[in-house]
């Protein structure tokens, strides 16, 4: 229970909703502008809207691209052990749906800036 806590703890959408608020204009490039699912397995799922420089979160899956890990995986790209990128050649991290306006690697790099944001309250390690 303390790792499915843990996970929630720190991907949920309240938590990210205040890192995206923490991130400064500028940051998230205005050309981002997909919404990107994520589902934790088992857990829940919300998704992330990136648009005009913006972040944003809400409930429910309804985007553009959707992915699917596991929490260990999640875990992992919290606490900077994996990037989006090696826990995909890995086969940890599906992706579906279509790409329009921007690179894959610039979705996932802000995926994991945003998992991984220093100075946050999640914990380091597992539980």
């Amino acid at each position: 229970m303390g790792k499915v806590r843990s996970v929630r703890s720190l991907l949920n959408p309240k938590t990210l909703a205040a890192r995206a608020a923490q991130i400064g204009e500028g940051h998230v490039p205005p050309e981002l502008t997909l919404r990107l699912g994520v589902e934790i397995r088992g857990l829940w799922m919300y998704t992330v809207s990136f648009k005009e420089g913006h972040i944003s979160v809400s409930e429910g899956l309804d985007c553009d691209i959707s992915i699917h890990l596991g929490q260990e995986t999640a875990i992992e790209i919290a606490n900077g052990r994996m990037n989006a990128q090696q826990a995909i050649d890995a086969g940890n991290l599906k992706l579906a749906g279509e790409l329009r306006k921007i690179p894959l690697a610039k979705a996932l790099s802000t995926l994991t800036a945003l998992l991984s944001e220093p100075g946050s309250d999640y914990p380091s390690t597992l539980p």
